[in-house]
């Protein structure tokens, strides 16, 4: 399903959480299908204490990536024990030739920095890094450095170094994950000033990442931000929320002197929402191609999708089989596909949502740790404990472009009070397969998200009415659908086998099971509600019935 040539992408990012299913003393393994078994990936880390549902885990230690046994870590470079809890911005940055392992030899070496020679960053001293210490890029024997990095520009040299701010001596065989920032919006550098500076922080104040709790920010300290000279800050630094501004701050509680400069990397808040139509041009077999800027050559996106049988209050095409997305890297595009193999019918639509790169979002593996017969089980601050909290799923044949497990079974999620998590589970009871790969959607509580119920008074046979401003009296709504097993928490729940669909009556949005079997009073819907704001020049597939909608 999926051809050998390999499309350039943009990366994934994502929080990391250190658990007791994947914290082992004093490192806490990554598992994600970008790093696992390849000792070549390039990893960024930035400690964040505060990631949306968590109270804040401190871990003021010195922090590198190390491969073995086939996955990256996470580590202490003092061995010490990481906390569970703790939390970590990942950045896996595009395969190209921004992206490297800086070695440091004998011939780069000067006491405590080591030389960059790059044709990207050398006579650059605008440039912008992102680096993490890396003990052994490839897998093999590695070095620790114990100190905190930094970088910074030497004219002499007419190049980048990174430096240990506590002056120590840079160990030859020391290895260096560097991304070189590419200019724009995402990218900048902050300075610590009187004016944003409280105690042991430093207020970021980034169109990206402000009134954005969700925002994923990477951070290296920088001495000589271009045209300015800079301070030494050695100490352990996190991020974290106020509430409305991302700071920077020490976690030794030691104040953030002036001048202290760092470079920030923040991800696009660029989104998509649309319907995506099934036409001879997009379609092959079970599969129909989604042609969009922000999911074409991006293995790494997340894409959600829910079935609409007539948008726009137009037409009406069932399609009665599992779904889930893929990538094909033969056409470097995400395609919605039926599990069981069926063929994609033309004129099949539906609504997809493809969100900003932030916290809320992630891709959720089954693996024998996590699986327990039908179930399994997602372990992640914002949900655990929270029965109140709003799943949205999608199955994903090969998350990243890797892998490919079929899950040829009707989902949904539910949550169990006495483990307090949430799951995603199979309808008819199937077993979970190992390696089912699933995207997670967590929104915020708000007008536009909420549970639907099926009740006598709502519910048409196979069809239950969705009552709600943002839909009643609007074709052009998209509705998103996970079913609910259980809200909130509750002891008994009901299951709903049945693929299903959205669509509208003329006057309102109904969720209706595709088989026409009727739908069981007390069936529960995750539903998020989205009002395109505004539509794209061309229409995706060429008909009025696909907008495309992108919100900036």
């Amino acid at each position: 399903m999926a051809g050998a040539a390999q499309a350039s992408n943009v990366g994934a990012r994502f929080v990391h959480y250190a658990t007791l299913d994947n914290a082992y003393g004093g490192a806490t393994q990554i598992r994600h299908p970008l790093t696992d078994g390849k000792p070549n990936a390039i990893v960024h880390v930035t400690q964040n204490r505060n990631p949306p549902g968590t109270t804040g885990v401190n871990n003021d230690k010195v922090i590198g990536v190390i491969y073995d046994n086939g996955q990256w870590s996470i580590f202490n470079e003092d061995d010490s024990y990481i906390p569970r809890g703790s939390a970590f911005n990942i950045w896996i940055p595009p395969v190209d030739a921004s992206s490297f392992v800086h070695t440091a030899t004998p011939g780069n070496i000067t006491g405590h920095f080591t030389a960059i020679d790059n044709p990207l960053t050398n006579n650059n001293p605008g440039a912008h890094f992102q680096v993490t210490h890396n003990y052994n890029p490839g897998g093999g024997g590695g070095y620790y450095n114990n100190s905190l990095i930094g970088v910074f520009y030497n004219y002499g040299l007419s190049k980048w170094v990174i430096f240990n701010q506590d002056y120590a001596a840079i160990p030859p065989g020391s290895f260096f994950n560097v991304t070189v920032l590419p200019p724009g919006p995402t990218a900048t550098t902050h300075a610590a000033s009187a004016l944003n500076i409280t105690g042991n922080w430093t207020t970021i104040d980034h169109p990206l990442a402000n009134n954005n709790p969700n925002a994923i920010v990477s951070v290296t300290q920088n001495l000589t931000a271009y045209p300015f000279g800079g301070v030494f800050n050695d100490h352990a630094i996190s991020v974290w929320y106020t509430g409305s501004r991302w700071v920077i701050f020490n976690q030794d509680y030691a104040p953030m002197p002036e001048n202290a400069f760092f470079d920030i990397s923040v991800p696009s808040s660029e989104s998509a929402l649309f319907v995506h139509t099934a036409d001879p041009g997009n379609s092959y077999n079970q599969m129909t191609f989604i042609d969009n800027p922000l999911t074409n050559n991006n293995p790494n996106a997340i894409v959600y999708a829910t079935q609409n049988w007539n948008p726009g209050g137009v037409g009406g095409v069932f399609n009665n089989h599992p779904l889930g997305v893929l990538y094909n890297y033969s056409r470097s595009k995400w395609a919605i596909f039926n599990q069981d193999i069926a063929a994609m019918p033309e004129g099949a639509s539906f609504n997809v949502s493809i969100p900003a790169v932030d916290a809320s979002i992630f891709v959720h593996g089954a693996t024998a740790g996590n699986i327990t017969d039908n179930s399994t089980f997602i372990d992640n601050p914002v949900t655990n404990g929270n029965p109140d909290a709003i799943v949205h799923v999608t199955q994903n044949w090969d998350p990243s472009g890797i892998g490919g497990v079929y899950n040829d079974h009707l989902i949904g999620v539910w949550y169990s009070s006495s483990a307090g998590r949430w799951a995603i589970f199979n309808q008819d009871l199937a077993a979970m397969p190992v390696g089912a790969s699933f995207n997670v959607s967590i929104p915020a509580i708000d007008p536009a998200t909420f549970v639907h119920t099926a009740a006598a008074w709502n519910i048409t046979g196979n069809s239950t009415v969705v009552h709600h401003p943002l839909t009643d009296g609007n074709p052009d709504a998209i509705v998103l659908v996970t079913q609910n097993f259980n809200p909130p928490g509750g002891v008994i729940g009901v299951y709903n086998d049945h693929q299903i669909g959205v669509y509208y009556t003329g006057n309102d949005w109904s969720i209706f099971n595709q088989d026409n079997a009727p739908i069981p009073e007390g069936a529960s819907f995750n539903v998020t509600v989205v009002d395109p704001p505004f539509f794209s020049d061309g229409f995706e597939t060429g008909d009025t019935t696909a907008w495309s909608a992108v919100v900036p």
